[in-house]
């Protein structure tokens, strides 16, 4: 089941979305022939033939930015592909490196002596069963010594993974893939040093990275966009639906756009009138990757890695 994204400018808990319901698979028959034509013309304009729409998810190869933008139907492995493997361990990243992922996600905290790793959260509870072990109030060298739960999986019996650094990952993967940066939890003030991360790790930063948030969030995008990153924001049909100026309002801090892929017709149609590469989130299966790309995804922020490729 696909979930909802937390961020440093996001109170609210993660929680379900909807999968497309039979009501909302008939919309493709209805509204959603509009939204399907502009897949096919994104297929067609790549020299696809639109019989092979649902073909376009395939594994490949890594892609840094610029040629992962101009790749219809693009895969990014979320968190590493977390439905698959425990999250943002390094096993899960060379698992959807060697299965095809194009591009990879990665979501950052940063312990109290400095050291930016992956880590969704606030605290290790989640994905390491503490209990209160807030992940800014302890160092690397006590951090280190847990490890990242399969209880989120499939394969709920595999061997827990060890939490790893930002560069570790950077300097296994940032040469030959893009990838998608979220400083979840690191409070504003850290930004500029994982800028400088970034920037000094490879020759040139803007085709390695691409700085994702929360569609409201406001000092990231700004100051990636300053050092000359692109970035992403997400967003979720339900809040562009209630809230009509939503995207109006927030969707220029953003390079590209991003909206869950059961998100109604309409809400897609809001972000595709920017213009602007709209990515489908949160993807677990090929059915809900084809589902996206008919209502024009540019590309797939996918964690089913396994079962989309």
């Amino acid at each position: 089941m696909e979930h909802r994204e937390g961020c440093a400018d996001d109170p609210r808990p993660d929680r379900p979305a909807v999968a497309p319901s039979g009501s909302a698979r008939q919309l493709l028959s209805r509204r959603g022939f509009a939204i399907g034509a502009v897949a096919v013309g994104v297929a067609a304009a790549a020299g696809v033939g639109v019989p092979l729409l649902a073909s376009i998810i395939s594994a490949t190869k890594g892609l840094r930015v610029t040629p992962l933008f101009e790749k219809p139907g693009f895969i990014v492995a979320h968190r590493g592909g977390s439905r698959d493997w425990p999250e943002m361990s390094m096993e899960a990243y060379r698992h959807s490196v060697d299965v095809g992922a194009n591009a990879l996600e990665i979501s950052l905290s940063r312990s109290s002596d400095g050291v930016w790793f992956g880590l969704h959260d606030a605290t290790l509870d989640r994905t390491s069963g503490t209990k209160g072990f807030v992940a800014s109030e302890h160092s690397w060298a006590e951090i280190r010594t847990y490890r990242i739960s399969a209880k989120g999986t499939l394969d709920t019996g595999q061997p827990s993974q060890p939490y790893i650094r930002f560069e570790d990952l950077v300097d296994a993967y940032a040469n030959t893939h893009t990838i998608f940066v979220d400083p979840k939890k690191a409070e504003r003030r850290h930004h500029p040093e994982l800028i400088a991360k970034m920037k000094a790790a490879v020759d040139d930063p803007s085709q390695s990275f691409i700085a994702k948030g929360y569609c409201m969030t406001k000092a990231w995008p700004v100051i990636a966009r300053a050092h000359g990153l692109k970035s992403w924001g997400y967003y979720y049909g339900s809040e562009v639906e209630a809230d009509p100026q939503l995207l109006s309002t927030t969707q220029s801090r953003w390079s590209y756009l991003g909206m869950n892929y059961a998100a109604s017709n309409a809400a897609w149609e809001s972000a595709l009138a920017y213009a602007k590469p709209v990515l489908g989130h949160i993807i677990a299966d090929r059915r809900a990757g084809k589902f996206a790309l008919s209502r024009g995804a540019a590309g797939l922020i996918v964690s089913g890695i396994k079962e989309v490729l």
